[in-house]
């Protein structure tokens, strides 16, 4: 009997060790392809900054430091020391947010505030907000358990305080990085089983909210007649994304080769940013595609694998962070092939900027923290049996 239990946990630890090793290989397995894919899209762009060619990847290389250093940081800080932190870490988040706003600290840069400036950098505090508000709702999305299940009004509080930083992010001109923040967090609701209801209230008040952002800006309203209707303003709004096609077309199914492609010679803006992936389509064809999305989904399957596993706090966690990286890769693949409307929405691990890397990287620290976490491991039927021994009596 005592052999039958200790070949269970023994295949139990193994099974949890290989989804960490496949959480780990895949996340790293993007991080590699994204860096050489944004190195290649944004050589021209260096050239012709007279920055030379590797200008982006060598400055996205120094973030890699730090970033190595968030990763491993977040995955080691005890989950229980955090949730005892996260009320300060939330308020600290939050007052960030308003530091664009500050003369002489905030920089506005294309009439949006949303950086301050380090010195050495600019650093936009909306990136840091995404995963502290996730660990704030997974927090109390815990606490409350079958509390919050039963009744929506639990729910309310966490929803204004998520909604509370969506607003001040809004008001930095960054519509679309605040649905974000919005979305990963009404996820976690989900996840945790808030009653249908709740969502149904949420999508009541979110729609007109949304329509009036939409269309108080002569700016994002362009953006999406411009998705409504192709030709609508071709030399404008619509110039990056009908190119952005271009170019993932143009790929077929070969590509034409990592540093060959010719879309990314001035056809498309900002080519190392938010449109990087219509440089790698081009360059590596549908093949290369194929296998970005076949890295994400191992991902996602070694993730959810694990933390189905864990406790409350650790899985939704664990599943809040994997939501908040899989709607970025989805929005931005989804502009960039114009099945959605233009927005600014970068995609981790391939987009150039240190503060979208680093957001990235504190992600996958705290995912990899949850996962490696002990906790309660749902037992097969008949295991419970060979534990406790059966039932003596009978």
């Amino acid at each position: 009997m005592a052999l039958r239990i200790l070949d269970g946990s023994t295949a139990q630890r193994r099974d949890g060790e290989g989804s960490l090793s496949g959480f780990l290989g895949s996340f790293s397995t993007l991080a590699l392809m994204g860096f050489v894919a944004m190195w290649s899209a944004s050589s021209d762009y260096g050239i012709r900054m007279n920055q030379g060619a590797s200008h982006f990847a060598l400055r996205q290389a120094i973030f890699f430091v730090p970033a190595i250093i968030v990763f491993f940081l977040s995955s080691r800080i005890p989950l229980e020391k955090l949730r005892t932190l996260i009320g300060p870490l939330t308020l600290i988040s939050l007052i960030s947010l308003l530091l664009p706003f500050i003369p002489g600290l905030g920089i506005e840069i294309n009439g949006a505030r949303r950086w301050i400036n380090l010195g050495i950098t600019n650093f936009q505090p909306s990136e840091l907000w995404k995963p502290v508000v996730l660990v704030y709702t997974a927090h109390i999305m815990a606490k409350k358990g079958e509390l919050i299940r039963r009744s929506a009004w639990e729910a309310v509080f966490p929803l204004l305080v998520l909604s509370f930083g969506t607003a001040i992010i809004y008001l930095q001109d960054d519509f679309s990085t605040s649905m974000l923040a919005l979305l990963a967090g009404i996820s976690l609701f989900w996840i945790a089983g808030v009653p249908l209801r709740f969502f149904l209230g949420v999508f009541i008040l979110l729609v007109p909210a949304a329509i009036l952002m939409i269309t108080s800006s002569e700016y994002r309203l362009i953006r999406v007649l411009g998705y409504i209707i192709p030709d609508y303003d071709p030399h404008g709004m619509n110039y990056q994304v009908q190119n952005s096609i271009r170019a993932i077309m143009s790929g077929e199914f070969w590509g034409k080769g990592l540093g060959l492609g010719t879309r990314k010679l001035g056809s498309i803006p900002e080519v190392q940013s938010d449109f990087v992936f219509a440089a790698f389509a081009e360059e590596t064809g549908l093949l290369g595609v194929a296998a970005v999305f076949a890295v994400w989904t191992f991902l996602v399957y070694s993730v959810v694998r694990e933390a189905r596993k864990k406790d409350a706090f650790p899985q939704y966690l664990a599943l809040g962070m994997l939501a908040l990286l899989s709607i970025q890769f989805l929005v931005n693949i989804g502009v960039v092939s114009g099945f959605l409307p233009a927005t600014g929405i970068a995609l981790p691990f391939f987009s150039a900027g240190g503060s979208s890397l680093m957001s990235t990287a504190l992600a996958g620290g705290v995912i990899f923290n949850a996962l490696r976490t002990r906790g309660f491991e749902a037992l097969a039927p008949g295991e419970e049996e060979l534990i406790t021994g059966g039932n003596d009596n009978e």
